[in-house]
């Protein structure tokens, strides 16, 4: 091994390579400063991981999750300070791609990507190929030789940070990702050769797919301008997805008119993200997630807009009596229960947990900024649930009991969409069920759900892929929202047996993990890995 080198850890994605595979980790083995060869087996049936094995290769089973999941599983198994990508089909000119790792080692880039011979593209009509190019342009402003070549070099840091989008367009979306993070990118002519997937009819399946693949990892990053460590994308690309949005809208409005109005509120909302991505930026407010990665701490002040501007379009436009107190309400509530998550997010001690840690703190004359959020929250919950129960027939009658009883579900809900928010996902699927739950009984509470959840909607890749933490300024505003709708829609027996739900959470909550009891519960994993980048439950 070279003196001072850091050693490379080669990821191999492989699917029914008997045959092959072993004659590439074997000759894999002759790049210098080799430490190790993850040969990632993606359901293969004929034998491959065993072959890998016995060539040499640790070989880590995944289960047809296709290229781009077998490559971030295989990324973050590596333990090297540089990461080589082969195909599991490269033979003997495996041991070619020593090319790919010198300028990495060198410092001269971050990523390197093989140019093949020209052979390698003679296989179709370069549909893929042409596809990838013009899309990287949009996104990079760069016209890349070999946009799908598989085989590439880069350093660890930047490989364990970038998403890996799932199946063949896994390349083309690291390259945009990397370009977004700032990463140098070189491309190398390297003499690998592997074999081509010819003009016939499964070759054809085999580029149609990865054409399919290509359009459905890139469009989504044409349209949404934030990059994978959760900053808004540069103005480049800001205005390429202004104008996606514009031809969307357009195609949109052609085939049905209210399709424009759709696309209109999508890039509202998207806007509304960006602009809370930037001043978490500007005021410096990101910190470590779940995995340790650096991302805005909260993204959830985005969730704000939606409110405010229902209501001053209800003033403008006009809306029934109770629908414009219900959005004003709702814009209220979730303003001032934002404002408490805020200071919590920027000043709050990570150390106390539990309603009843801080209580024990505040009985101890230490005030912490969960207790202000309590105390609060609880207000805010009193408040709120004696005016829904309001005869509106005859507002000087209010009933005691159902107030006391609305309070109770406010306060909860809000607590549990917050205990829900430690984990990309949750929170979001919790306020979408109980949002949903609230229409269902009145539809008339959509009024105060409809408007931040158009935004909530807009944040979900950010939140599902790990990009940002809507904070507790986010989980507190959907939280109380779906609080006072399930309040206002739900009928009083729907509401005790609500109460009496949500008093069992918390009380299991202050003993034990809710993390514990949803990694235990086979339903509960599958629906909280739902969705997520990774798949899998955390």
């Amino acid at each position: 091994m070279a003196s001072n080198a850091p050693p490379i850890s080669i990821v191999i994605p492989a699917y029914n390579e008997r045959g092959r595979i072993g004659l590439t980790v074997t000759a894999a083995r002759a790049i210098d400063d080799v430490g190790e060869i993850i040969v990632v087996d993606d359901g293969s049936g004929d034998g491959t991981a065993q072959e890998a094995e016995r060539a040499g290769a640790v070989v880590v089973r995944s289960r047809h999750r296709g290229k781009g999941a077998a490559l971030r599983r295989g990324v973050n198994a590596a333990t090297g300070g540089l990461v080589l990508l082969l195909d599991a089909d490269l033979g003997e000119s495996a041991a070619n791609a020593n090319v790919l790792v010198e300028p990495v080692r060198a410092g001269d880039a971050d990523m390197t990507i093989a140019v093949l011979p020209s052979a390698r593209f003679r296989g179709g009509f370069g549909l893929a190929l042409g596809a990838a190019r013009s899309l990287l342009w949009l996104l990079t402003g760069r016209v890349f030789t070999a946009p799908i070549s598989g085989q590439r070099c880069m350093t660890a840091s930047l490989a364990k940070s970038l998403p890996w989008a799932r199946g063949f367009g896994a390349e083309v979306a690291a390259t945009t990702d990397a370009a977004a993070l700032g990463a140098r990118i070189v491309e190398v002519p390297a003499s690998l050769t592997h074999a081509p997937t010819g003009r016939t009819f499964s070759g054809f399946i085999h580029r149609g797919r990865q054409l399919g693949a290509i359009l459905i990892a890139c469009v989504p990053r044409v349209l949404y301008p934030v990059g994978p460590s959760g900053r808004p994308a540069p103005p480049r690309r800001l205005v390429v997805a202004l104008c996606g949005w514009a031809v969307v809208s357009a195609l949109g409005g052609l085939l049905y008119a209210p399709l424009m109005g759709g696309g209109i509120v999508a890039v509202f909302a998207i806007a509304s993200v960006v602009v809370s991505l930037a001043a978490n930026d500007a005021a410096g407010l990101r910190r470590p997630n779940y995995r340790g990665r650096q991302i805005p701490a909260a993204g959830g002040l985005a969730f704000l807009i939606g409110p405010w501007c229902a209501w001053v379009a209800a003033v403008i436009f006009g809306a029934s009596e109770i629908g414009y107190y219900l959005i004003l309400i709702s814009a209220l509530t979730a303003t001032v229960m934002a404002a408490v998550g805020l200071v919590d997010d920027v000043y709050g001690d990570r150390s106390v947990s539990g309603f009843a840690g801080h209580m024990r703190r505040l009985l101890r004359g230490q005030i912490t900024t969960g207790a202000v959020k309590a105390i609060t929250g609880g207000a805010v919950a009193l408040i709120v649930g004696m005016l829904l129960a309001v005869h509106w027939a005859a507002p000087a009658l209010t009933d005691l009991g159902e107030g006391l009883l609305n309070a109770v579900v406010i306060a909860l809900t809000t607590n549990l969409i917050n205990l829900l928010d430690v984990r990309p996902g949750r929170a979001l699927k919790g306020f979408v069920f109980l949002a949903a739950l609230a229409i269902a009984a009145d539809w008339k509470a959509f009024y105060m759900v409809g408007p931040i959840a158009a935004i909530a909607l807009a944040f979900a890749p950010l939140d599902f892929g790990g990009r940002a933490m809507m904070g507790d300024v986010g989980s507190n505003a959907l939280g109380v929202t779906a609080g006072i709708a399930l309040a206002w829609a739900l009928p009083l027996w729907a509401k005790l047996v609500l109460a009496a739900a949500l008093v069992g959470i918390h009380l299991y909550s202050e003993r034990r993990s809710l993390s514990d009891l949803i990694a235990r519960a086979r339903a509960l994993r599958w629906l909280d890995a739902l969705g997520r980048a990774d798949g899998d439950a955390l």
